[in-house]
């Protein structure tokens, strides 16, 4: 039995009644297998691109129920696109069973799916959708911390807004779940990673001409980007699923200990420490994406930035910073 067990986990993954449900019944790529509980070996029930039988079905959803449909691992890969638009119920129901590699695959992959329906798409329709899958994989996350450098390791450093907040999100939980002596409760946590993944959301309604620019704005151009903070808050508001201390750093991310930022140009002392860490976040990540007509800046040197701006962040955010970030090189 122990065997077996380590065959399961080491060459299957489980499939519940709900993760098959979204996967296509018509043009399946892979097998699903059945485990013989008797004999401990597995056998496929269904033909990859073959439809799946209604009669098929119902007997593959209640095997589910009793946990004897898997994948084989080496079919992680193809599930990525099922996986990526279902990561809520992914994260939920099977995590533990798929390897800690193609998992963190599969996380960063269906983060930013959840962040194109917002940042892209439309916030009003897709926002329900994207809260639950954060929460989910920051549940995760803070119960298995492990993951989080191998969620590094897979992150696009081209710049998009989407590219961008999923770097924000990933590497802010790096600094408060790794970088720190002490690990927030769940809620606390969940809020600093919806806060990250959330900033630039006000960016969204600007045209992509002005994204795009790095130099040569017009003085029209930069009073809407410094105006994007409070353009996040405006659009958050319609959400009624974030509270105010998310909300409260989104607007303060570009906001600096010194007065110098914007859109209040508030100094330290009105300043929330999440609010800190998200401005010193987006500045990391901003600096180290690759942008049209500007070579994005090594660690080492985006980090030497924020050192000599001391006045305007806080130096325990970038050492707990530098700690998830600088690999030695």
């Amino acid at each position: 039995m122990i065997h077996d067990h380590k065959l399961i986990q080491e060459s299957f993954c489980s499939i519940t009644s709900d993760v098959f449900k979204f996967l296509p019944k018509n043009d399946l790529p892979f097998s699903l297998y059945k485990l013989n509980n008797t004999s401990g070996k597995f056998f496929p029930v269904t033909t990859p691109g073959k439809v799946i039988l209604s009669a098929d079905r119902q007997a593959i959803y209640t095997d589910c129920d009793k946990g004897l449909i898997f994948i084989k691992c080496t079919d992680i890969s193809a599930c990525k696109p099922f996986f990526s638009e279902n990561l809520n119920i992914v994260v939920r129901d099977i995590s533990n069973s798929i390897p800690e590699h193609e998992l963190a695959a599969v996380i960063v992959e269906g983060l930013k799916h959840a962040a194109q329906g917002i940042y892209v798409d439309s916030i009003k329709i897709h926002f329900n959708k994207f809260h639950e899958t954060i929460c989910a994989v920051a549940e995760l996350l803070h119960e298995n911390t492990e993951l989080i450098p191998l969620l590094m390791s897979k992150l696009d450093t081209r710049h998009s807004l989407v590219n961008k907040s999923i770097s924000c999100g990933i590497i802010g939980a790096a600094v408060i779940l790794i970088g720190r002596d002490a690990k927030p409760d769940i809620n606390i946590f969940t809020d600093a990673f919806c806060a990250l993944l959330l900033c630039d959301i006000g960016l969204c309604n600007l045209p992509e001409f002005v994204l795009g620019k790095e130099f040569c704005l017009t003085r029209d151009e930069q009073k809407r980007i410094k105006q994007h903070a409070i353009g996040s808050i405006e659009l958050l508001s319609i959400t009624q699923k974030l509270n105010k201390p998310t909300l409260r750093a989104i607007l303060e991310h570009h906001e600096r200990m010194d007065g110098s930022g914007y859109p209040r140009g508030v100094t330290n002392d009105k300043l929330s420490w999440l609010g800190k860490l998200c401005g010193a976040v987006d500045s990391y990540v901003a600096m180290t994406m690759e942008r049209p007509g500007k070579k994005r800046i090594s660690t080492v040197s985006a980090l030497k930035i924020l050192y000599k701006e001391a006045t305007q962040y806080d130096p325990n955010i970038i050492y707990a910073l530098e700690k998830v970030t600088y690999n030695g090189d």
